[in-house]
């Protein structure tokens, strides 16, 4: 079992901030200046999940060196297009999908009738790897408790105030877009395709970290939904920043021929040091793209991969405070660890690519799009205008640097 000191002083974090989240919960948008007290929700999450990424090992029994058991669902979802009331908030649910705790979950769409405009956003907040990450102190939001219809709703209202979905924004780039939100409830940065016995404590549970087995279900239904889309816009925050990333190429073949724009919201491609990325990497199985086995050992190199696989005019978009510390701590680094390792994967394999820009603050805050109609770069660039450069395809779109 591990020592009282740790677990108590965590333990004390995860309540106190529980308790900010359940404020969020409540927050009207114009209560919360960031626009969106869905995604405050998510980020007090990965705050826990950054609390608990750098303490000391504690005692815990290794999780079994077992066969990976991947996902197979019992029931199949409707492989028809998804029909819902236009510019509203709608749960569709997928019987072949699962939280963590096996229960089936789904996705939010609103539709916009004529729009030939998708947008694909994936839900950050947190992740968990072991027994006790994932049940000791709860480090990824919705693993145990699942989401569902009342889930959804009661974000419904923060999500019509989130930067990418307010249609009443003139200045939003994807106001008059198809929307779906791909909510976050497997622990794996909606990477991984393995269920798994972690334990903690005198504790043994069946979790279910299939986050990409998900996304394939999700996908087959999308595609007939939006059979004459145009472009999509790939995007997510946090660990759906991540996800996000995992999953451009899985995004552009359920649409062949369809152009997909990436938007990567805190969640670099690029792995943590030493044991840490094998551990996430074999504890969820995460399903990288098959043509890119260098990634299995590097995250990082998912970039040369992709500048490879999606040449203009597919755009990348790649936002991040220096110093995130969420990010850092999750990676078990300083925040100047995190910038000196940010800063060479963009040196050597994110400016290299010619339809790829990044938008940088100086700063050690975490997801910037929530707020992005405040957020101003060092040149005075406000964070909205230049992801409507980014979707209009300007010529003008460049670099945000410090």
């Amino acid at each position: 079992m591990p020592s009282p000191a740790p677990v108590t002083r965590r333990a004390l974090a995860v309540v106190a901030l529980s308790a900010a989240l359940a404020a969020c919960g409540d927050a009207t948008p114009s209560a919360a200046p960031a626009g969106d007290a869905a995604v405050v929700a998510d980020v007090v999450v990965d705050v826990v999940a950054a609390l608990d990424a750098p303490a000391p090992a504690v005692d815990v029994p290794p999780e079994p060196d077992v066969p990976i058991e991947t996902f197979r669902p019992d029931a199949a979802s409707p492989q028809t297009a998804i029909t819902a009331p236009a510019d509203t908030w709608t749960w569709v649910p997928f019987p072949d999908s699962a939280c963590g705790n096996g229960e089936p979950t789904g996705v939010g769409v609103s539709l916009h009738p004529g729009s030939r405009r998708v947008v694909i956003f994936l839900q950050g907040g947190g992740a968990c790897w072991d027994g006790f990450t994932c049940y000791g102190v709860n480090t990824a939001v919705n693993l145990s408790s699942g989401y569902g219809p009342a889930a959804f709703a009661s974000e419904t209202r923060g999500l019509s105030s989130f930067t990418l979905f307010n249609r009443n924004n003139a200045r939003n780039p994807w106001r008059d877009a198809n929307l779906v939100y791909v909510p976050y409830c497997t622990g794996d940065v909606h990477g991984g395709d393995r269920i798994i016995e972690h334990r903690w404590g005198s504790r043994v549970v069946r979790t279910f970290h299939v986050g990409a087995r998900n996304m394939d279900a999700f996908l087959r239904r999308l595609r007939p939904t939006f059979p004459d889309a145009e472009r999509v816009t790939l995007s997510g925050l946090s660990a759906g920043g991540f996800g996000a990333g995992i999953h451009w190429e899985r995004v552009a073949e359920a649409f062949p021929g369809v152009r997909v724009d990436l938007l990567d919201d805190s969640g670099p491609p690029m792995a943590p040091p030493g044991e840490r990325w094998a551990q996430w990497r074999n504890t969820w199985n995460v399903q990288l793209p098959a043509g890119c086995p260098e990634c299995r050992d590097r995250l990082e190199a998912l970039l040369p991969y992709y500048a490879r696989r999606f040449p203009p005019p597919a755009r990348l978009a790649l936002l991040s405070y220096t110093q995130d510390t969420t990010i850092s701590a999750f990676f078990g680094v300083t925040p100047e660890q995190f910038e000196a390792q940010l800063d060479d994967v963009t040196r050597r394999l994110i400016d290299p690519i010619p339809n790829a820009r990044r938008f940088y603050v100086a700063d050690q805050g975490h997801v910037l799009i929530g707020n992005s109609g405040n957020i101003r770069g060092a040149d005075g660039t406000v964070l909205i205008d230049w992801l409507g450069r980014m979707n209009s395809d300007d010529p003008a779109w460049a670099n945000v640097l410090p």
